[in-house]
């Protein structure tokens, strides 16, 4: 059990980690050298544990909201409630994945969808190969749904059937027209605002 999983059941925070069954294999698939990280959600608000984690000697600070649990060597991402790339917050996690201590296949897959795009605006190997895999089998109703309410109906259906047909490869006015629909969803264009006012 790592540090920071010690930290949140002593602070009795409840979290979720993002992972999947295909993560473990994708690495080997990448040109550089990548170093793994611990993706985790927490269902509370940054400022009720940010604090307490800069102020622990464990971890070190790296930016955003991520930091290094120095004696494991490992960084460490974190979201709050929601999934986000800044002020992009996508998708809301459910309880019964906090209650899990993991996302499910449906909100994991969503995730490797959307946050490569949003993040480095292309799919990296590992990327590819994660979603090559769950798309050997029909994407479930949910992915498909959730989806089209993130970037929309159109947009959503032809990023699925590309990503069937393993055309990787998009197209950064595509990129520009998810973004812009997702700004009109879960106040993040408020969120926008407020990052660029203050």
């Amino acid at each position: 059990m790592t540090n920071i999983i010690n930290f949140l059941e002593k602070k009795s925070i409840a979290y979720t980690v993002l992972k999947g069954i295909y993560d473990k294999g994708s690495y080997i698939h990448e040109i550089v050298d990548v170093k793994k990280d611990l993706d985790l959600v927490l269902n509370c608000k940054k400022d009720d544990v940010f604090s307490f984690l800069l102020a622990d000697n464990n971890f070190k600070y790296l930016g955003d909201n991520s930091f290094l649990d120095i004696e494991n060597d490992l960084r460490i991402d974190l979201y709050f409630k929601t999934l986000n790339v800044g002020y992009y917050h996508f998708l809301k996690i459910d309880n019964q994945d906090f209650l899990n201590n993991e996302v499910s296949e449906s909100a994991y897959i969503i995730y490797q969808i959307l946050d490569p795009l949003l993040k480095f605006s292309k799919y990296h190997n590992r990327h590819q190969y994660r979603l090559k895999k769950y798309f050997i089998n029909t994407i479930s109703k949910e992915v498909e749904k959730n989806l089209k309410q993130i970037i929309g109906k159109k947009l959503a259906y032809e990023l699925l059937g590309n990503i069937s047909n393993s055309n990787f490869v998009i197209k950064s006015i595509f990129i520009k027209k998810c973004k812009l629909n997702m700004l009109l969803i879960n106040g993040n264009f408020v969120k926008m605002l407020k990052s660029r006012i203050f």
